[in-house]
């Protein structure tokens, strides 16, 4: 955690303070639904379509809570200003309440970690990404239920991977542990069903671009045996944007025009976004 402060419940607080009792049975046993951002350049990027997201999960696992989506954007707004921090990861946990009958139990946790940024070589030589067979509970929801993603994920650490991807009972690979997935021909763009995976807030948002620039996502199940007769994959996610994936398992891949203009597009649209934003926290 990195800054002087943190909100609890909408309450800016000094980081000192920020514990959570071991015998909260809601945190230990994973009740509980998170998000995270990018703050850069004193910027917060789509802190609406964050806290919607949240509340979308929360609701998905029937986590009862008090807080509404402006609950949820001011803390963050308040934390960013307070913290005068210009580039970091914000992270909101919701924990549900002890009393299943009383949802103003609930917490919302909101911190400031380090930012992450990938490795330069990934986006010009591509990531590596290994298989894993399993797949989490509630797909489309951001949940604390992790045990199945930190495995893989543990697992593509060892073999040198960036990520892991999860290979669901019907031999589907659904999505990353911490990226969702697409793939190409090299002219269409193909993705895993959206019933299957996570619906992350750079996946939805690079549809978007894709849609104003007349190109279609289709939705498509990605057999595991069938990986290497595609021409190329990339990866999403907040804090890595677009990556291109060179390998998965023993297969190789060339980066395909597509995947470099897609690239290109969902950068030059986050700099469109952050140019049109006021910073919360000036440049010294």
């Amino acid at each position: 955690m990195i800054g002087a402060h943190f909100v609890l419940n909408g309450e800016l607080r000094p980081t000192a303070e920020a514990l959570v009792a071991i015998d909260d049975i809601n945190f230990a046993y994973g009740f509980g639904v998170y998000e995270t951002l990018k703050l850069r350049k004193g910027v917060v990027f789509f802190p609406d379509r964050h806290a919607d997201r949240l509340l979308h999960s929360a609701e998905i696992i029937e986590l009862a809570h008090p807080f509404s989506r402006e609950d949820i954007e001011r803390s963050v707004l308040d934390l960013a200003r307070k913290n005068g921090i210009r580039d970091a990861n914000i992270k909101m946990l919701l924990i549900g309440s002890p009393d299943i009958e009383a949802a103003e139990g609930a917490h919302l946790y909101v911190f400031m970690l380090n930012p992450l940024f990938p490795r330069r070589e990934l986006y010009r030589d591509g990531a590596f990404a290994v298989c894993f067979d399993g797949e989490r509970r509630y797909p489309q929801a951001k949940s604390l239920d992790m045990l199945t993603s930190t495995l893989a994920y543990r697992r593509a650490r060892g073999a040198g991977a960036y990520d892991a991807l999860l290979v669901n009972r019907e031999r589907e690979i659904t999505e990353g542990t911490r990226t969702n997935l697409f793939y190409t021909d090299g002219e269409t763009v193909y993705q895993p069903p959206k019933s299957d995976a996570l619906l992350g807030v750079t996946k939805l948002t690079l549809e978007e671009v894709l849609g104003q620039r007349g190109v279609a996502v289709l939705e498509r199940p990605l057999l595991r045996s069938e990986v290497g007769t595609w021409k190329g994959y990339f990866l999403t996610s907040t804090s890595s944007k677009v990556i291109p994936v060179s390998r998965i398992d023993h297969h190789h891949f060339e980066i395909p025009e597509i995947v470099r203009d897609i690239m290109g597009a969902y950068d030059a649209f986050l700099d469109d976004y952050r140019r049109a934003q006021t910073p919360i926290v000036a440049e010294y």
